[in-house]
């Protein structure tokens, strides 16, 4: 039975004839002004309310744009919590504090302090750990050089002439940019000196609690300069916000010619980001998957000569991580017996142990490139290129990625933005090869 929208519902027993999952009804809610958050069955019992006429509202209800509200109510869970703890927590330690100054006994202070000094930095913790802050800065808009009522700041994100931008939570109001991901801020573009990214390296657990696997990542933070220097961060993402920093920017001039561009402030901890030759990973085979659905990218066939060349190039890189390796081997076997002359130990030796290692796994990548040429596991598509930078080729629909030639299939040529160009798949490895005759594209 095919299930209808919403809104052509009109009754609540019509409405429970369908499978409804929570995320669904979440998203019903929050497109209707209501409670998003709480179980399957608490969202089932506000839907059945708004259907009877009564409608109940989230719990922080400031602002009446869904974005906004969203941000709000879905990271300030435990807002009330942690900021009664902290004020109770404070009361006990002043109370312990003024006791022991006025030299009455032990009973009457240390309990004080004991108690209320651990609930305060819990309580710290977690605002600093949660959203809190954000949500807390929320209720009076972080502004630049003039100040907004969250009711202004309400009125121009529900404008009819306000829009999202494609990535992260900035909406582009009439007269400001309203940021939905740093806590709620508001900018006017007339205030606006400069938009500049701002990456910062952070690292997380991955797996169970007590797990001592960790994670690199980074915060890419979009931050607005006003006129008399304040700085405000208008988004704030997992996601590069190099090319949406440019769309902001294009729109910006729009309202203001004097807006300035500034290079992205990277981490002193970031990997190079410059074009590869290779990249490779299972997230790069959904992305390639998902715009070949899409019709972003589109599978071809090339001549043999043309594919030849792309073969001889793994095939070589294979042959070639051999006597590397043996080098390698050398190596390490030279320093595990300095270790072993001179320390009597090898405790400790993890790099010289994979140097000894090394030439396993290239006799292992060999056999494997040898094994998938011979499956054919091969496959070539057209892409467009979208951007062109320092960095390397942004292809559409893989806009994620910067792509650099195999240095010994770059074209004479070089593409512009527009233009067509040949990414191949090796396994689940994918470069750019190109050639001056494309003749040999069929």
């Amino acid at each position: 039975m095919a299930r209808p929208e919403f809104d052509s519902i009109k009754t609540f027993k019509e409405f429970k004839k369908y499978k409804w999952n929570r995320s669904e009804l979440a998203d019903i809610c929050k497109d209707h002004g209501l409670l998003f958050i709480g179980t399957e069955k608490k969202l089932n019992g506000v839907i059945e309310a708004y259907f009877n006429g009564v409608r109940i509202p989230p719990r922080r209800n400031w602002y009446t744009n869904k974005k906004l509200v969203s941000f709000v109510n879905e990271n300030g869970f435990a807002l009330i919590f942690d900021l009664v703890l902290a004020l109770v927590s404070a009361t006990l330690i002043v109370i312990g504090i003024i006791n022991r100054i006025r030299g009455i006994d032990d009973i009457y202070s240390v309990p004080y302090i004991v108690f209320g000094a651990p609930g305060f930095v819990f309580a710290i913790v977690g605002i600093q750990v949660g959203r809190d802050i954000d949500v807390i800065k929320s209720f009076f808009p972080v502004c630049g050089d003039r100040r907004f009522s969250r009711a202004q700041v309400d009125e121009q994100a529900n404008s009819e002439n306000a829009k999202p931008l494609n990535y992260g939570e900035i909406i582009l109001a009439p007269d400001m940019l309203i940021g939905v991901s740093a806590g709620v801020a508001a900018v006017a573009y007339e205030d606006i000196a400069s938009l500049q990214v701002r990456q910062t390296w952070h690292t997380r657990r991955i797996g169970p609690r007590y797990s001592s696997r960790y994670e690199d990542y980074y915060i890419y933070k979009i931050t607005v300069r006003t006129q008399k220097g304040r700085h405000v961060v208008i988004s704030r993402s997992e996601s590069d916000a190099e090319t949406a920093v440019k769309s902001l920017y294009e729109h910006c001039l729009k309202y203001n010619s004097q807006v300035k561009l500034l290079k992205m402030r990277k981490s002193s901890l970031a990997p190079d980001d410059s074009a590869k030759q290779v990249i490779s990973g299972k997230d790069i085979v959904k992305k390639v998957n998902l715009a070949v659905e899409k019709q972003l990218l589109r599978q071809i066939a090339v001549s043999g000569d043309l594919k030849e060349q792309f073969v001889s190039y793994h095939r070589n890189s294979a042959l070639i991580l051999i006597p590397e390796s043996l080098l390698v081997f050398a190596i390490g076997a030279g320093l595990i017996y300095l270790m072993l002359r001179f320390l009597h130990t090898v405790r400790g030796a993890y790099f010289p142990l994979i140097c000894v290692l090394f030439p396993g796994y290239a006799v292992y990548n060999l056999f494997s490139t040898l094994i998938n040429i011979r499956k054919d596991d091969i496959e070539f598509y057209y892409g467009r290129v979208i951007d062109k930078c320092e960095k390397g080729y942004r292809i559409e629909g893989l806009d994620s990625y910067y792509f650099g030639y195999i240095r010994k299939m770059k074209p004479d040529t070089e593409p512009d933005i527009g233009d067509l160009v040949v990414i191949a798949r090796f396994k689940d490895e994918f470069s750019l090869i190109g050639t001056d005759n494309w003749e040999l594209i069929t």
